[in-house]
């Protein structure tokens, strides 16, 4: 019989060895957990400051989102407001957010069967549970994601760029996301995956996620 030799170390992630305590959790006086993380704080100088190293690369995943949307805004999207919001946002299903996605559906011409986002049940309990208790199951237009996916297919059709394929990272669309996500952040994209709504995911950094959203946030009126 063969003795089982020493267990091969696990690779401790970049992101997991930059990572700090942040946060601790007590119960009468015993720690009972600590949670680590990376803070990045963006200056009006432009410099970056925070906790851990602010510059090892992340998967942003949905906090991605407002900045695929700037992407959007320059491909064409002619959305405003609450529609707009919601190509940015997680949203939880309920009635009137569905109804959103359909409105910029049906404001492009296109209707829920273009949607190529994974099929999902609300994100909300309460919306999920009515689904079911009306005897339907996941569909696209029910993720989270899908008022990204419609403001992406209506991007698409404003630009006169094909609508099916629209989730390749070869794709018109996910090449200028890209470079967005490049320029805004202003760090080179080093790592394309697959988002759990089925959308290319971008990496960047916490500086450069921070970088972005300062960008958005002091950004002039009228523009994208």
């Amino acid at each position: 019989m063969s003795t089982p030799g020493p267990a091969t170390a696990p690779t401790v992630l970049p992101v997991l060895a930059a990572a700090v305590p942040l946060a601790v959790v007590e119960r009468d006086g015993t720690v009972e957990s600590v949670h680590l993380g990376t803070v990045a704080v963006h200056h009006r100088d432009g410099t970056v400051t925070g906790s851990g190293d602010p510059d090892v690369a992340f998967l942003p995943r949905s906090a991605l989102k407002p900045v695929q949307a700037v992407a959007m805004l320059r491909a064409g999207l002619d959305l405003d407001g609450e529609l707009l919001a919601l190509a940015c946002a997680s949203h939880s299903g309920e009635p009137g957010h569905v109804d959103g996605v359909r409105r910029i559906l049906t404001g492009a011409g296109l209707d829920e069967a273009d949607l190529d986002n994974t099929p999902d049940l609300p994100l909300g309990p309460a919306a999920a549970a009515a689904v079911r208790a009306a005897g339907a199951g996941p569909s696209p237009v029910l993720q989270n994601c899908s008022g990204k996916h419609a403001a992406m297919l209506a991007a698409c059709v404003s630009a006169g760029w094909p609508t099916a394929g629209y989730r390749d990272p070869a794709h018109p669309l996910q090449r200028l996301v890209r470079e967005t996500v490049a320029e805004l952040t202003g760090v080179p994209v080093g790592v394309t995956t697959v988002d759990g709504c089925g959308a290319p995911l971008f990496g960047t950094t916490p500086a450069g996620l921070a970088r972005a959203f300062a960008t958005l946030a002091t950004a002039a009126p009228d523009t994208a």
